[in-house]
């Protein structure tokens, strides 16, 4: 799921809340203006949170994004917003469950060679800001990737650290960039300075920039060396359903690194996403047991895909309403990403926030056509912003600070 630029970011009456059934609350005509800082509205004397797919729930379902959020930073900024977990990794994911979230959001890709990995970018960038190197995953092999993490540790370590959290034998950070540069990548000339490119400390580092859907260049403005304070590997996704426990729900955004300017995602893409990913699920259900499951993605032939495959899966538009750009109209408009799922017969939307906020009655339009609606995006980790979705009939929530959201609304509760 994309991540914002920015840092993150009602009414008492009686009337029906859109969607739903009578609530004691105001008439929608009475809030439909933006919420407030200082705007309140009642959160409901039950349990904090629903189940993420629990429609009689009367509380919003939380998720968490990539676990316990996003590793990101604002593009003028020169250091790294915090970061004290490693995005979309097994420790980030147990720590949100663990914070109070109801379901996980995490973004699966699939290497060369056909395994479903949990990685949010179009591409891995390790070695020097001032020569980096960038592979797709697409472009490297489940065993390269698994390599990647923990990159960021000093060689004298790395042997020993990796052996320990990959579950095979011991592989320096060194020779983890020698088997990403035998893949295809960026360029061979800064494949090669990766290899030798390490700080006075003896680490060789990932990198990342604000957006990472083209490949880096030297010197990039917003290219920083990506450290967290916990660091954890990436996940394969069959690691994910062994290691998360199965009470723990999944909103499984297939991630298709498809150009901005490509009308119609080819048909042999989804297909390779697709198969390798219900593949995956089909595996872990099977070897751990029912798990709620739930499929999202902002590409429209992946969505209908899923759903032909598996009619009975609960599949999820995902659309940016207008705050990206992107040559489809269904994922930079609310109303023509309501449409779409609608008349695909798909279970419902997850909207940016942001855009919500101008239009929010589009969350009673959805609701009209049996629509469920779930929301994504920074304001999310607001909790009166929250609690306002909630009076418009949002059904679910993915947020950035777990603990914080999930700790002010349970302290509203009490």
């Amino acid at each position: 799921m994309a991540a914002q630029s920015s840092t993150p970011g009602a009414c008492t009456a009686s009337s029906q809340r859109p969607g739903g059934s009578n609530t004691g609350r105001s008439s929608l005509a009475m809030v439909r203006a933006a919420p407030t800082a200082t705007s309140s509205v009642d959160w409901p004397q039950l349990k904090p949170f629903a189940g993420m797919l629990d429609v009689a729930a009367d509380t919003v379902a939380l998720g968490g994004h990539r676990g316990m959020g996003a590793n990101v930073w604002h593009p003028s900024s020169s250091q790294p917003m915090a970061a004290p977990f490693r995005e979309n990794t097994l420790l980030s994911f147990k720590a949100a469950s663990e914070s109070g979230a109801t379901f996980l959001e995490f973004d699966v890709q699939v290497c060369a060679d056909g395994v479903p990995v949990i990685w949010h970018d179009n591409y891995v960038v390790f070695g020097d800001e001032a020569n980096p190197t960038s592979c797709r995953i697409a472009d490297l092999t489940s065993q390269a990737f698994r390599q990647l993490a923990p990159i960021n540790v000093s060689r004298a370590t790395a042997a020993a650290d990796t052996g320990v959290l990959l579950g095979g034998s011991p592989t320096s950070s060194s020779a983890s960039l020698a088997s990403l540069e035998s893949f295809a990548c960026s360029t061979a000339s800064s494949a090669a300075s990766a290899a030798t490119s390490t700080t006075s400390s003896g680490t060789t580092r990932l990198l990342r920039k604000h957006r990472n859907d083209t490949p880096a260049e030297p010197h990039e403005p917003t290219l920083r060396s990506w450290q967290c304070e916990q660091e954890d590997h990436f996940p394969t996704l069959a690691e994910v359903f062994a290691g998360i426990p199965p009470s723990v729900a999944f909103d499984l955004e297939i991630k298709m690194a498809v150009p901005d300017d490509v009308v119609v995602t080819p048909a042999h893409e989804v297909d390779r996403m697709v198969s390798a990913t219900l593949a995956a699920v089909d595996a872990g259900l099977a070897a751990h047991g029912p798990r709620t499951i739930m499929f999202s993605s902002f590409d429209p032939e992946v969505c209908l895909e899923v759903k032909r495959r598996r009619p009975g899966a609960v599949v999820m538009f995902l659309s940016g309403g207008g705050q990206y750009s992107h040559v489809d109209l269904r994922r930079t408009s609310i109303a023509a990403a309501v449409a779409f799922a609608s008349g695909a017969a798909l279970q419902g939307v997850i909207l940016n926030t942001r855009a919500l906020q101008l239009e929010a009655h589009m969350v009673e339009e959805a609701r009209s056509r049996g629509l469920r609606v779930m929301t994504y995006g920074q304001p999310n980790d607001n909790p009166e912003w929250v609690r306002y979705q909630h009076f418009l009939g949002v059904q679910g929530v993915i947020v950035d600070d777990v603990a914080g959201v999930a700790s002010a609304l349970a302290t509203a509760l009490g």
